[in-house]
C-alpha cells in the first residue's frame, strides 16, 4: 500500500481535476488523503448567501469523498484567504509530515490566484518538509514524488497520463454533490468529460487524466542502474 496526499485550494478541486485517478488509487488498495483550505464561502450569487454556501459545500464534500473512498481534512478558511501566507505554508508542511506520503499531487500555478498560491506554497512545502527544522510542525519527511494536476488551464508539459476509463464515472458522480447556486454544476461536468476524453485520446482509451511530474528537487541516484 502506498500513501498519497493531495494538497488543494478547495475540496472540489481534486474531484474535478483527478477524481477518476483518486478512485483508481483507492480501489487498488492505496491510502489517499486530501488536505484542502477553502470552504466555498464565495460560491453564492444572492446577497447574504455565504453561510448557506458554506453549509452546502461541506455537505457536498462529505458525500463526494465518501464516493471516492478517501479522507478529507480541510481548514475551512474563507476562499479569499487562500493565498501565500506564513500560516498556510506551515499548514502544508504540517500536512506532509502528518500523512507522510509516498506521492503528492497538487495544483499547477497557471491558474487564478487561489490555485496559484496553493501551487507555490505546496511545492515549496514539499521541499521544506524534508529538512529537520520547524520541529513544531512534526518530524521531517521526504516525499519522493510530486505531480501537478490542473483545473481549467492546461499543463505546459504532460509527463503522465492515467487511464481512468473504469473510474471516471465515479469522479463525475462525486462532483455532482457540490452544488453552486451560480449555476456552475453542468459546466464543470461537461468540462470534466471533454478533458478526460481528450486525455484518453492521447493514449487510446475512453477516459484519462493528465499530470506533470515536478523535479523541483532532483532524484537521488546512488547506483547507475537506477537511471534505467
Amino acid at each position: 500500500m502506498k500513501k498519497i496526499l493531495i494538497l488543494a485550494a478547495h475540496p472540489d478541486d481534486p474531484v474535478s481535476a483527478m477524481g477518476g485517478t483518486v478512485r483508481k488509487l483507492v480501489k487498488e488498495g492505496n491510502e489517499v488523503n486530501v488536505f484542502a483550505f477553502g470552504n466555498g464561502d464565495e460560491a453564492y450569487s444572492a446577497p447574504g448567501g455565504s453561510a448557506e454556501a458554506v453549509r452546502k459545500f461541506a455537505a457536498g464534500a462529505a458525500k463526494a469523498y465518501e464516493i471516492l473512498g478517501c479522507h478529507l481534512e480541510t481548514l475551512s478558511l474563507p476562499d479569499f484567504e487562500v493565498f501565500q501566507t506564513r500560516k498556510l505554508y506551515q499548514e502544508c508542511i504540517r500536512a506532509i509530515r502528518k500523512y507522510r506520503p509516498d506521492v503528492i499531487f497538487a495544483h499547477y500555478w497557471a491558474e487564478y490566484f487561489q490555485h496559484h498560491g496553493m501551487a507555490t506554497i505546496s511545492r515549496d512545502a514539499w521541499n521544506q518538509a524534508r529538512w529537520t527544522c520547524s520541529g513544531d510542525l512534526g518530524k521531517a519527511w521526504t516525499c519522493p514524488k510530486y505531480y501537478h494536476f490542473y483545473g481549467r488551464d492546461g499543463l505546459p508539459q504532460i509527463t503522465h497520463v492515467i487511464d481512468v476509463t473504469d473510474t471516471f464515472e465515479d469522479g463525475l458522480e462525486a462532483i455532482k454533490h457540490f452544488q453552486f447556486d451560480f449555476g456552475a454544476e453542468h459546466e464543470i461536468e461537461n468540462f470534466m468529460k471533454i478533458k478526460a476524453q481528450n486525455a484518453g485520446a492521447k493514449i487510446g482509451v475512453k477516459y484519462a487524466e493528465m499530470f506533470q511530474q515536478s523535479f523541483y528537487f532532483p532524484e537521488k541516484i546512488t547506483s547507475i542502474e537506477n537511471i534505467f
